[in-house]
């Protein structure tokens, strides 16, 4: 397969010949956070085959948005990850999950936990009064995430790098109650839905910081 071109000079189109292409971005959006290997992109792209995938991947590895690496021990094994090139689309994915969280989703559409990451940083909205500083941990599966807010902006990171105020574990289907439906927290730890370890009130007020779509592309 050759890699189609728009032929247009604007920076825009020639951004497109290499990104354009469907499953490119959205495995850039998998890789935001670190290295994966090839079944973990495929179980974050279900919908893409693994002809498509190895096709879309060779193609950003050939424009230096992606490369591959060997992951140390325990497990030595090939992964991908994002260039410093990759790395700085990382912005244009972070106004694009917030253009589109505004747009009517489908009832039935799925999340990767990467996507509802990089969502956290696309829809955080520092409150007007009482400033909001706290560290917390999201388990998601075998994922675990840090996640540091504070009055100026979110950072999130993969992994388990320090210390959490709040430890709190569920499916990204639940989180995404929690944070866009109104869900009460406490609700979804009576239901089993969801466990907390730590500073609860901590983890209540952290769900409230999040911009609901007015499209309903969140929930």
């Amino acid at each position: 397969m050759t890699q189609r071109t728009y032929q247009d000079a604007c920076g825009a189109a020639r951004a497109m010949d290499i990104v354009g292409e469907r499953w490119a971005l959205l495995i850039v959006r998998e890789l935001i956070f670190g290295p994966k290997r090839f079944g973990d992109l495929k179980a974050g792209l279900p919908k893409a085959s693994q002809n498509v995938l190895s096709q879309r991947l060779r193609e950003l590895e050939q424009s230096g948005i992606v490369r591959r690496v060997q992951l140390g021990p325990p497990a030595s094994v090939h992964a991908y990850e994002l260039t410093g090139r990759g790395q700085q689309l990382e912005s244009t994915l972070i106004e694009l999950s917030r253009w589109g969280a505004g747009l009517p989703a489908e009832s039935d559409g799925e999340m990767s936990t990467d996507a509802f990451m990089l969502l956290l940083k696309a829809l955080y909205r520092p409150p007007a009064v009482a400033p909001v500083t706290a560290r917390l941990r999201l388990q998601v599966g075998t994922d675990a995430f840090e996640v540091e807010v504070t009055p100026s902006g979110i950072s999130v990171a993969r992994g388990r790098t320090g210390h959490a105020d709040v430890t709190v574990t569920g499916a990204v289907t639940v989180l995404r109650h929690l944070m866009f439906d109104g869900t009460p927290l406490r609700s979804a730890m009576s239901a089993g839905e969801i466990e907390v370890h730590g500073d609860v009130p901590t983890a209540e007020r952290f769900f409230q910081l999040f911009a609901a779509a007015p499209g309903g592309g969140t929930g």
